[in-house]
């Protein structure tokens, strides 16, 4: 289970994140998803060092350097 602070690795498909590491600054859920009354997060956003205003980056204008990520496309590195 991913949360945040963890080092991930992206394994998905976009070329432009290949191989890249990145440190999950927040966890959320795209659509508001809740089983029980609690949401089940399927997204995170992502610091990847060195990709700010590139990719999917959020808020390019003030190189915020977040990538939203499917928690399908990123992996845990190390516990």
């Amino acid at each position: 289970m991913i949360k945040e602070g963890d080092l991930v690795r992206f394994v998905g498909d976009a070329r432009f994140y290949k191989g890249r590491i990145g440190v999950v600054c927040r966890l959320y859920s795209t659509h508001g998803i809740s089983l029980n009354g609690v949401v089940n997060n399927d997204s995170a956003l992502v610091y990847y060092a060195g990709a700010e205003k590139a990719g999917r980056s959020l808020q390019p204008e003030v190189k915020s350097g977040l990538h939203p990520m499917g928690l399908d496309e990123i992996e845990v590195i190390d516990r």
